[in-house]
């Protein structure tokens, strides 16, 4: 009699909690779509990926984090379309990396691999010059290295670069091949993202609800305001008309002004920083990713290398940029994506030589002059470091060539 009390009260009650959600879910979409902000872009800019969590949706183009974004039929943010198939002068540089190096709130033109393209065209223009923009907003290493496993043998990039930010070391897994099951749920999600507005808000309420629930230290609070996925979800206004787009004219600070402002007594960096963030959720899968990307490098499948996204703190009692202990992270993850060798380039020394109000969220998401310091900064590693090195092979010709027709055409 129990039994059939408890089958029959569940039949009753399981539907009516179904449909339940299933009205609180249409209610949630109906407010959604009556408050939704058009600088966020329409549904389908992320889709599901089984390996790599999320992709960008080839053919996209609306807006995102206040600006208007193009995917390409490739699958990354350009406005170009390019052939697979290289020309005789193609020398391709494929760009990873997560907000930061895509370019979140920054209008494409001054997104910082765009311009390192620029720089380089200016500086060898008989070079095809292709420098692809990879990056996905909220990924980190294990991801980069899972994007790269997937389309570097389909892009056949000449070089690779690798951004870095901060946060990309949270997070992260052990890249292996994804499940059948793992495949069928990316598609179903990747529909929902298409279709649906609200995904976004569950998506955020559940990004926002593990960020709180997981372990606080002083690595953690650090990146609070720079990288948490969730904050690529917040509320966002009309950026591409802001003031701080624009690329102006900045102060560049000497040996002799750096001394003179030191910033003595600012807070600075926790000491433990460094300890703390080697107990973040995914830490030794972040080493894992870094390990596997230098492997490819040292057997010969891919020329890679690092490019650290990173600033110092700035000052709160005067326009410069300080160390507050900032060094010691900053160094600890060139030395650690350096470790076999691979070359590092780095922003770090280059913010220092500028002012922070001349550079607009330069320790974040940084937009209109704070790209040209970090294109000026990874576009002085290729052309005095990196590129002088390469000799062999079909990217060594280009740039021989390069080098000898420029020689022929200067003035005796």
């Amino acid at each position: 009699m129990r039994r059939g009390r408890v089958a029959k009260l569940a039949a009753i009650s399981l539907p009516a909690a179904a449909l339940a959600a299933l009205l609180f879910a249409a209610g949630v979409e109906v407010w959604t779509r009556r408050h939704w902000n058009p600088a966020k872009g329409t549904p389908g800019f992320f889709l599901s990926d089984a390996a790599r969590g999320q992709r960008l949706a080839a053919g996209y183009a609306d807006w995102f984090a206040g600006v208007p974004v193009k995917i390409n039929s490739l699958g990354f943010r350009d406005d170009r379309e390019y052939a697979l198939a290289k020309g005789p002068r193609t020398f391709r540089a494929i760009v990873l990396g997560d907000s930061v190096t895509f370019g979140h709130g920054s209008v494409y033109e001054h997104t910082y691999p765009l311009l390192v393209e620029q720089r380089l065209r200016a500086w060898r223009p008989d070079v095809d010059w292709q420098v692809w923009n990879l990056a996905v907003p909220g990924y980190n290493t294990s991801q980069e290295l899972a994007q790269l496993l997937e389309v570097g043998p389909v892009f056949q990039p000449d070089l690779v670069i690798v951004g870095f930010f901060e946060n990309d070391v949270v997070d992260n897994h052990v890249v292996a091949p994804p499940s059948a099951a793992a495949r069928a749920r990316s598609g179903a999600l990747s529909w929902l993202y298409r279709h649906v507005y609200s995904t976004s808000v569950y998506k955020r309420a559940y990004l926002e609800l593990a960020w709180r629930l997981s372990a606080s230290n002083s690595y953690r609070l650090r990146l609070e305001h720079v990288g948490a996925e969730a904050q690529l979800l917040e509320h966002v206004q009309n950026a591409q008309d802001l003031e701080d787009q624009r690329l102006t004219t900045f102060d560049r600070l000497d040996d002799r002004q750096l001394q003179a402002s030191p910033c003595a007594g600012a807070a600075g960096v926790a000491p433990d920083v460094v300890d703390a963030m080697r107990r973040e959720p995914g830490w030794e899968a972040w080493n894992d990713a870094v390990r596997r990307l230098q492997r490819l490098r040292r057997d010969g499948a891919y020329r890679l290398m690092f490019f650290v996204n990173m600033a110092p703190l700035g000052c709160p009692t005067d326009d410069v940029f300080y160390d507050g202990g900032s060094s010691r992270l900053h160094d600890f993850f060139v030395r650690t994506l350096g470790a076999d060798g691979t070359p590092v380039a780095t922003s770090y020394d280059a913010f220092r030589r500028v002012r922070p109000s001349q550079m607009p969220d330069a320790a974040g998401h940084s937009i209109g002059n704070a790209n040209v310091v970090k294109a000026d900064a990874l576009f002085a590693f290729l052309r005095d470091v990196l590129l002088p090195q390469i000799a062999d092979g079909r990217a060594g010709a280009i740039l021989r060539g390069a080098a000898s027709d420029s020689a022929r055409r200067a003035p005796p």
